[in-house]
């Protein structure tokens, strides 16, 4: 890997310039990028800078999610508490089933309100 690839590389992840703004600043054409792109070492590069950069924003991402906890505003911190709780583990792998069907509850709701003489 030369130093434009790793340039290259480097402000992909961490700007908003577009490819012909990158390939112009490290001076190589737009095509040179494209083909950088498709060799695997380049790529391999691309996801271990990628991790490396959300990891060093993790800190600062926990320290975010702790402060909604103490938000004044109740939907800020049940999705903060619940946001937290599935990363620890404790998110709920079931969900309930409905024993009645559907139609079956409409029906009882539709004779509990005297509706018995409906026709579906």
């Amino acid at each position: 890997m030369n130093d434009k690839q790793e340039k290259c590389i480097n402000l992909m992840i961490t700007t908003n310039k577009t490819q012909k703004q990158i390939a112009q600043e490290i001076e190589v054409s737009e095509k040179t990028i494209c083909e950088w792109k498709k060799q695997k070492e380049f790529k391999d590069k691309i996801e271990k800078s990628i991790k490396e950069n959300f990891g060093s924003l993790a800190l600062d991402a926990q320290k975010e999610l702790k402060k909604m906890i103490k938000s004044k505003n109740e939907y800020i911190r049940f999705q903060a508490v619940k946001d937290i709780l599935d990363r620890a583990g404790y998110k709920p792998t079931e969900k309930i089933k409905n024993e009645i069907e559907p139609s079956k509850k409409f029906a009882d709701i539709c004779r509990q309100l005297g509706g018995e003489g409906l026709h579906e």
